[in-house]
């Protein structure tokens, strides 16, 4: 088994119409970028910096050095150059993944801004939001089992 396949699945899974989106979809397309992204570290398929960081990988041959998402890679084959990619892939440099880190990012729910290394615990865990009806502040995880009084009436 070639370091692809061990790193990410056989990569020879059939395409799937109903293709389910990644676990970390949701929180990746909760925040927006306050600064302008890098291009040559941006992953070669969706132009985002991967998330988190440690999806990041590179396609490890001085031909290409093409950064990519673990979630954008389909197959054994490098989705910019085309060349099997077999051996030839490896982690994103710690250097990288600290510069993907390091970014700030707007929580599209609350507004806050802060590193992208500290999102996914505020996006778990701190996330403030207000009903729209009642205006009462809660933790986004708790929106579920918020009753407003004003909702209510209606």
């Amino acid at each position: 088994m070639n370091k692809t396949a061990q790193m990410f699945g056989t990569g020879t899974e059939p395409e799937n119409n109903n293709e389910q989106s990644h676990p970390l979809d949701q929180i990746r397309n909760s925040f927006t970028y306050e600064e302008e992204l890098k291009d040559d570290l941006c992953c070669c398929v969706c132009l985002e910096y991967p998330y988190p960081a440690t999806y990041g990988v590179l396609h490890d041959i001085e031909a290409c050095e093409r950064f990519m998402c673990r979630t954008c890679l389909k197959s054994d084959t490098c989705p910019f150059c085309s060349q099997l990619m077999g051996n030839d892939i490896s982690k994103v440099p710690r250097y990288v993944r600290n510069i993907y880190n390091s970014v700030r990012v707007r929580c599209n729910e609350c507004d806050e801004v802060m590193n992208r290394e500290f999102y996914e615990n505020h996006y778990h865990k701190n996330c403030l939001i207000m009903c729209e009806f009642c205006h009462d502040a809660f933790n986004r995880v708790d929106s579920s089992v918020h009753i407003c009084p004003e909702e209510m009436i209606d």
